[in-house]
């Protein structure tokens, strides 16, 4: 009976988990086509179709973004081949149960694989926890699970439609944290040494293949882990299964050295003269206020009591005093940068079990858990049922998105070449016409993007006319220009003036500069008839020298 209830329970988890993270399916989904959540998506996409064109490519150059210069970007090798993987397999898949293609999915299993990836991951780090939980007889666990599955901050990392290294980022981490609560159990040496030794090389291994991902997060955490290690049992970090683990992470990491080669620069020229302005319009470099009921919708109200409780538990568990730093320290750094709150939950739900532990009976470890879900759970129904005018916008973006598609895909009529657009929709563009574009979605694009907020914002044609010369732009594509203004504005400092180009193209195109040709879209292609876009024909010939 017990083992019945607890498969149950694990089952519910991963239903919760997967349904979660499909909540806006009908935002990726939209006319046939596979749509991603954000212009990183569409880098990363693009990234796995060169791979997939080319198998055994290491990228360590864009071409498709800030051309022509191009970027050295921090993006690595792993999440392309990750995502790759799938792919194949849906091909496989597809061969065996559609053979007559009549799916319209069969030949979108690229664009298929980038959505599910994160879902996928979501779900794996699901049931790591249920695992956790059935094999190591973690009291209250089933609970870390259900938390893991729902937390709107850990959804929002592993959506659907968002292949972004942070999905894989937050599965590696939760393998390392479980693995680094394991070594550190009052029981542990108590195991075959066979198993001390496995448990060693998935901590080893899932550091190294986090950093292998990304040199920031991880590498903090890795840090302040360590330092917990060295105060706490110095001895135990040099104990023979460490030391396995530990060779196993250096071998990961020089190797993954050796296949990437260093990624880490400072900033130059434009990007370090406008950063400060560019990171304004990131919400993830965004800080969290306290003050607001943000982080209880991430996790709850217990996040309240959690420092509270883990000070209590630390007579039942050693390990819930690391878990405070831990949690303390995520924090601080979600305070400073909201992209620190996907880690600051991996620590809240890896913690849960003794923060419940610290109460004396389990009706009172369930109730309080129960109760504190009631934030989770209102930002759950804010998010499925919205109200007319979120209702109204989510439409907008939808048919926004299909419109955005039908006219970059009218270049393929024309002819290829480079493309001069509003910066966050450029990874989209890059990824669906194979042109490369001047702007992009990272930091290593902005003088692409600087380039494009002067473009929109200039007022003569000359000014203009250089900057298209420079870039070697043959198509131009205007946007709703209150947006691009405001944008390019921001991003450079200044006040616009009275009637910059971006306004002159997108309502008046009769006065639009002679070097530039509208390109007219049957106004049937446009969702509900209405016009989100404008797009241009550069004539080179005709460019001021």
């Amino acid at each position: 009976m017990k083992i019945a209830l607890r498969l149950a329970w694990i089952s519910i988890c991963l239903a919760f988990a997967l349904t979660a993270r499909c909540w806006n399916l009908h935002d990726v989904f939209i006319e046939g086509g596979v749509f991603f959540v954000d212009g990183d998506c569409y880098s990363r996409m693009t990234r796995v179709a060169l791979v997939a064109e080319h198998p055994g490519t290491i990228l360590r150059h864009h071409d498709f973004e800030n051309w022509p210069e191009g970027t050295t970007p921090h993006t690595t090798a792993l999440f392309d081949y990750l995502i790759l993987g799938v792919k194949k397999t849906f091909d496989l898949g597809f061969a065996v149960v559609d053979p007559q293609r009549r799916s319209v999915l069969h030949a979108q299993t690229l664009d298929l694989a980038g959505a599910l990836i994160s879902p996928l991951l979501g779900l794996a780090g699901t049931l790591l926890l249920g695992v956790w939980w059935w094999r190591f007889g973690v009291r209250y666990g089933g609970m870390a699970m259900l938390m893991y599955a729902i937390s709107p901050i850990l959804v929002h990392g592993t959506v659907l439609g968002r292949p972004d290294h942070q999905s894989l980022e937050i599965f590696l981490l939760t393998v390392a944290g479980v693995a680094e609560l394991v070594l550190a159990a009052p029981d542990f040496l108590e195991l075959p040494d066979r198993r001390k030794k496995i448990w060693g090389i998935i901590a080893g291994a899932a550091w190294a293949l986090s950093l292998w991902v990304s040199l920031y997060e991880p590498l903090i955490l890795l840090v302040v882990v360590l330092a917990l290690w060295l105060i706490a049992s110095r001895r135990a970090l040099w104990s023979p299964h460490r030391r396995l683990g530990i060779m196993v992470g250096l071998v990961i990491v020089i190797g993954t050295l050796v296949l990437e080669g260093w990624r880490v620069a400072l900033p130059e020229g434009a990007s370090r003269e406008y950063f400060a302005n560019w990171a304004k319009t990131i919400g993830e470099l965004g800080h969290l206020d306290l003050r607001t009921p943000l982080l209880y919708g991430w996790l709850g109200w217990m996040v309240v009591a959690a420092p509270v409780l883990l000070v209590l538990a630390r007579k039942v568990d050693r390990r819930a005093l690391p878990l405070l730093v831990m949690l303390l320290v995520t924090l601080g750094l979600t305070v400073w940068q909201l992209r620190w709150g996907y880690f600051l939950a991996i620590v809240f739900v890896l913690a849960l079990p003794w923060q419940l532990q610290a109460l004396p009976r389990a009706w009172q470890a369930w109730a309080l858990f129960i109760v504190g879900l009631w934030p989770v759970l209102k930002d759950w129904d804010d998010r499925l049922y919205p109200d007319d005018v979120e209702a109204e916008h989510v439409e907008m973006v939808r048919a926004d998105a299909a419109a955005l598609r039908t006219y970059v895909t009218a270049t393929a009529g024309e002819r290829a070449g480079p493309v001069l657009a509003p910066w966050w929709i450029s990874p989209a563009i890059a990824y669906w016409t194979h042109n490369a574009c001047v702007g992009g979605s990272s930091h290593q694009s902005l003088p692409g993007n600087v380039d494009i907020a002067r473009f929109y914002l200039s007022t003569t044609p000359a000014e203009a006319g250089t900057i298209l010369r420079r870039r070697q732009v043959q198509w131009v594509i205007v946007d709703d220009p209150e947006r691009v203004i405001a944008q390019s504005a921001a991003l450079l400092g200044v006040t616009p003036p009275d009637k910059p180009l971006a306004k002159t193209l997108m309502e008046t195109p009769e006065e639009a500069p002679g070097f530039l040709r509208e390109l007219t879209v049957s106004v049937a292609d446009r969702p509900g008839g209405l016009r989100f876009y404008r797009l241009y024909v550069v004539d080179s010939a005709k460019l001021p020298p």
